[in-house]
């Protein structure tokens, strides 16, 4: 069989894609002149760099990645509210999304889509002769790190999902869901693979810190460790990364923008900006924030706002007030620019963060207080980041108020990034009680998304999550 980049349909998962990927082709012809096959894709280490340049660019130019996961989320959990009028928007925030919605489908496929590349750059590698060992073994690390990801927004998404990790169509076709602890010990193996190959700095993404390197899949392997319920492991990991001396926490005087901009001390782990790499602001300002002369279609809920004292800086420099005749909204306001001509214009380019350090001190703070091996050490941590905020510190010793202080810490701290405050409500069995409490139209089944219905009529093994 021939092996070649070109446009495919993985039927087994619903997903219609141009990917940059090899497929197996049901036939055996030669590709046609425009496509190359895979084992040129893979016959030089520049070739290589390509592929690989195409899973960042896949992953970080996705819809999902840039916009749903960190606004979809917002307004499923409590901490943001939606007046706008878009349907699906109104369907996350009310979580009364059905089987009969559209939305899910690409998000389901944007990360299938991810894991695809990656799962071809692995192989390819692999298979064909032509790049050198140090480039295998770099490039391998870094596919199944960000194949890791993906798995961990899937699971948190739409609970057992196929565990895809070859380019077999017709294997991946039928194939039917994988238990969470399975997909769970891959995501662990594939970044601890990753951590043991990777460089400990960031020369082999040119010293910016848009590629995957040892702390990226360490700290990675922190929060996977610490959704597994493996406190050692997630206190270990984060211990490492902190330990690293190449991360250090934005000082207070600098939180304003100094979090959020390009290649700064406390980013672990960034994106390039959708659309254009070369631009130098973000997709969540501007969805967050309204347009030119426009009225905010999300605000952060009062009782979310009051959560923070008068002293804690971030509710000062991480929030906008806008008045809208009588009515003050407060808006989420860590990334601040909406268009490329201001960033432009204020001197600041701003970058996705999907990792920083300050995550890692409270998943240590957290591992550490359910442990209750080192609570003094758990308190520190946390004050760490209440510190940097000008909030108060923290003086319990007792086990269990330490460890809401700390999630409490986490929600304040994390708002509106990544799927923070959602993935942590289901984690820590809170969902059902707060949203129940706050929504109407809540109910259980919708701390999962229904399967694509695209994705279950291409692949009879495929079943329906329970209550759609």
């Amino acid at each position: 069989m021939k092996k070649t980049f070109n446009k495919i349909i993985l039927a087994g998962l619903g997903i219609t894609t141009c990917l940059l990927s090899a497929c197996e082709k049901i036939v055996d012809i030669n590709p046609p002149i425009n496509e190359i096959t895979t084992e040129t894709v893979f016959s030089s280490d520049k070739l290589a760099a390509n592929a690989l340049s195409g899973l960042y660019t896949g992953l970080s130019g996705s819809t999902t990645q840039s916009t749903s996961l960190p606004v979809y989320s917002s307004i499923q959990a409590d901490d943001l509210l939606y007046t706008g009028i878009n349907a699906t928007s109104s369907e996350l925030f009310n979580n009364s999304y059905s089987f009969l919605s559209t939305f899910q489908s690409s998000i389901f496929s944007d990360w299938y889509s991810t894991i695809y590349r990656a799962n071809a750059i692995i192989e390819g590698l692999q298979k064909y002769s032509g790049t050198s060992d140090a480039v295998k073994k770099s490039y391998t690390a870094e596919a199944k790190a960000i194949r890791a990801y993906c798995y961990f927004n899937l699971v948190n998404s739409f609970g057992e999902v196929p565990l895809v990790l070859t380019t077999n169509v017709a294997v991946n076709a039928v194939m039917p869901k994988t238990p969470i602890a399975t997909i769970y010990a891959q995501m662990i193996a594939d970044l601890t693979d990753a951590k043991a190959n990777l460089l400990p700095d960031y020369t082999a993404s040119s010293n910016t810190r848009l590629g995957v390197n040892r702390f990226v899949a360490t700290a990675l392997l922190a929060r996977v460790s610490l959704f597994n319920g493996d406190y050692t492991a997630a206190e270990s990991n984060a211990s490492e990364v902190i330990a690293s001396n190449l991360y250090s926490l934005i000082p207070t005087a600098n939180i304003t923008n100094g979090v959020w901009v390009k290649n700064n001390t406390e980013s672990i782990w960034q994106m390039s900006p959708p659309i254009n790499v070369t631009n130098q602001y973000t997709m969540e300002a501007g969805t967050f924030l309204p347009s030119f002369g426009g009225t905010a279609q999300y605000e952060l809920r009062g009782s979310f706002v009051a959560l923070f004292s008068d002293t804690d800086k971030r509710r000062e420099k991480w929030m906008r007030r806008d008045t809208i005749g009588t009515t003050i909204k407060v808006l989420p306001f860590k990334y601040k620019y909406t268009t490329n001509a201001l960033a432009v214009a204020a001197g600041v380019a701003e970058s996705p963060t999907v990792l920083r350090l300050a995550e890692q001190y409270l998943i240590r703070a957290e591992a550490r207080a359910r442990t209750g091996t080192n609570l003094s050490g758990a308190l520190s941590d946390m004050n760490m980041i209440r510190s940097r905020a000008e909030a108060t510190a923290s003086t319990t010793t007792d086990q269990a108020t330490l460890l809401d202080e700390i999630l409490l810490e986490s929600r304040k701290e994390l708002f509106c990034e990544q799927a923070y405050r959602w993935y942590n409500l289901k984690r820590t069995g809170q969902a059902d009680a707060v949203l129940g409490a706050l929504k109407s139209s809540y109910k259980p089944t919708a701390k999962l998304f229904p399967i694509p219905a695209t994705a279950i009529d291409a692949n009879p093994y495929l079943v329906q999550n329970p209550g759609y």
